[in-house]
Order: C-alpha cells, then structure tokens, then sequence
C-alpha cells in the first residue's frame, strides 16, 4: 500500500491488483515514476503490463497511473479483476508495440484509455486500425486532420475528430472501445482534482 495513492483515493484492492508498494513502474529499458510532484513517463519501445495475460478485456493506456487511475474511476464496471489486462505504451507509441499486441492479443475485447484531448482521439484511431491491421496515414494542417485510408482521403475538423467519425466516414468497424475521462485531459488528473479522497473496500 502507498500512502500517497491512498490519498487520491486508490482503493487497497486496486493497489494489490497494480503490485503498488512504490508508485514506480518498470517497461524493462525504462521507468516510469509517480510522486506529488512529478509524474514521468518514458519513451519506450517495450509495453507494461499488469492483470492476466490471457484475460478477455484488455485496456490500453499511455501510462501505468492512467491504468490505475482508470480502474479507480471505473471499478463498478469491472467486478472481475481476474478478467482485465493493462497496457501502457508510455509517452509515445511505437510501431513495435503495436503489431506486438496485433499479433499476440488476438481475440481480445480492447478498450483505449487515451487522453480528452486532439492527440488522445489520433491516438485512438492509429491502435484501432493498427490492431485491426489497416494502414492508415494521419496528417495535421491548419486546424485540421486530413486521414487517409488505402485511396480514400478524408479531412476531419479538429474538433470533430473521433474514432466514431472516422470509422463512419471510412465504413469500417474496428470493434474496439474509447473511454475517455468526464472533465479532464487524463484519467489521473480526474482522480487528483475531481473525486473525493475516499475508497470503497
């Protein structure tokens, strides 16, 4: 148990589920470390991971505090612990992480934990389309994102832009879930700022 997630309001059997003694997470070539200060997350091209590697549900986020975060935000959602696989990809995503999880999670439901924000909803359509294998070319000019699928091009308002939009303006269907924090940018800063300091053993 850490004291500091206590506070925020991380309940024990999150913490038990994320191994937290000290909030400082290892991606094997990288560290991620978490204080009331300073959250640093590393550019990496290796994954970290926690829960069950052969579980049905597997959520991908930015960083192990986001996936902690998510999970305190969401736990009504999620009663079986034993059925949830995290990813966190760290600060940037790598073409090596991602046809990693393309070809090793197969058949798994996939929700993306990314930020509220124009790179969280880019960054929710290159894993979707990654993971479904589709190459898809995503370019920003002035205000807008210009996306382009095999032949077809399309150009998104900035503040247009989701997976559901590119999805319906593409006629595809990835079948892979977004989730995306209520008030904030992120997941950790709804948790700092926006809960109440309390848990529910």
């Amino acid at each position: 148990m850490n004291d500091y997630l206590t506070r925020l309001g991380v309940p024990p059997k999150i913490q038990q589920f994320f191994a937290v003694e000290e909030p400082i997470f290892d991606f094997g070539n990288e560290t991620e470390y978490f204080s009331d200060t300073i959250h640093r997350v590393p550019t990496t091209s290796n994954l970290w991971m926690a829960g069950d590697q052969f579980a049905r549900q597997l959520i991908i986020t930015f960083s192990a505090m986001e996936a902690i975060a998510f999970l305190t935000l969401n736990q009504t959602a999620y009663q079986n612990f034993n059925d949830i696989l995290f990813i966190a990809t760290g600060a940037r995503i790598g073409n090596g992480q991602l046809s990693w999880i393309r070809l090793n999670l197969k058949g798994r439901e996939f929700t993306m934990a990314f930020g509220n924000d124009l790179i969280g909803r880019i960054t929710d359509i290159k894993v979707a389309t990654a993971i479904r294998n589709k190459a898809v070319r995503l370019t920003f000019q002035e205000g807008n994102v210009i996306a382009w699928l095999k032949e077809k091009k399309s150009v998104f308002e900035e503040d247009k832009l989701s997976l559901h939009a590119f999805e319906t303006t593409f006629g595809i269907r990835t079948m892979i879930r977004t989730c995306k924090p209520l008030n904030h940018l992120t997941f950790l800063d709804e948790l700092k700022y926006d809960t109440p300091r309390r848990y529910h053993a």
